[in-house]
């Protein structure tokens, strides 16, 4: 939540914009919304409102909305990188990854240290088919903050669907290393292992898998595959 001291708040707008920022703070997000939506009413150029209305939008997925906001809020405070990157997020999730590259791009620009803003970068660039570039910023986002095991999780998953799977495996494994109670991770380290012809790896990673979570269907299926294949003979040479 942005410092409310606002220069030029009119005076009838910054109580009731400090009460959304309460509810909010409360868990009460459909009445922050509400609360924040009657501080703008009165002051339309209140850009802490504009912001805080739309994180409280966006963790209602109202994400076009959120959007607007965050839009709005911008134009007062160009160097926010907190503002940026939510408003990456809310394109993200309409299915605009180049508008949230342009979105993440601004937020590193504001804060080269945010290992959450280049993880979004990637995240965007992966899903904008720019897989060179989201590489980079996977790495510049695990150099900055090595136990985030969602970078090399998310590279390895881009790697892994562009067919790159050796260096999926790579990735994964530093994922597992930092989260190893992540099924996700395991199962989909399995996958990769899997498709480099590595079956005993693979089906060591599916049991562990299955180990943290019995009740994991993928994780269940991919053992099954990766058992019965273990049993075929190999192709004739």
């Amino acid at each position: 939540i942005r410092d409310s001291s606002v220069t030029g708040v009119q005076t009838c707008a910054l109580p009731i914009y400090n009460l959304g920022v309460l509810q909010r703070s409360a868990g009460q997000v459909d009445e922050a919304i509400a609360t924040y939506e009657r501080a703008l009413a009165l002051k339309g150029d209140y850009p802490d409102a504009h912001y805080n209305l739309a994180n409280a939008l966006l963790a209602k997925n109202r994400p076009r909305e959120a959007a607007e906001h965050f839009t709005i809020a911008l134009k007062s405070i160009p160097d926010s990188a907190g503002a940026a990157n939510n408003l990456g997020i809310a394109l993200s999730a309409q299915d605009k990854p180049q508008d949230a590259v342009a979105a993440f791009r601004a937020a590193v620009g504001a804060d080269p240290k945010s290992a959450v803003a280049h993880r979004n970068l990637a995240d965007a660039l992966s899903a904008a088919g720019q897989l060179q570039e989201a590489v980079q910023e996977f790495h510049t986002a695990m150099s900055l903050d090595p136990t985030d095991a969602g970078a090399p999780y998310n590279l390895g998953v881009a790697l892994l669907e562009a067919g790159q799977a050796a260096a999926a495996v790579e990735a994964l494994r530093t994922a597992v290393a930092v989260a190893p109670r992540s099924v996700d991770a395991h199962n989909n380290l399995g996958i990769a292992y899997g498709s480099i012809g590595d079956l005993a790896s693979a089906v060591a990673q599916f049991r562990q898998a299955l180990a943290i979570d019995p009740t994991a269907p993928e994780a269940r299926r991919n053992l099954d595959m990766a058992l019965q294949a273990q049993r075929q003979p190999p192709p004739p040479r």
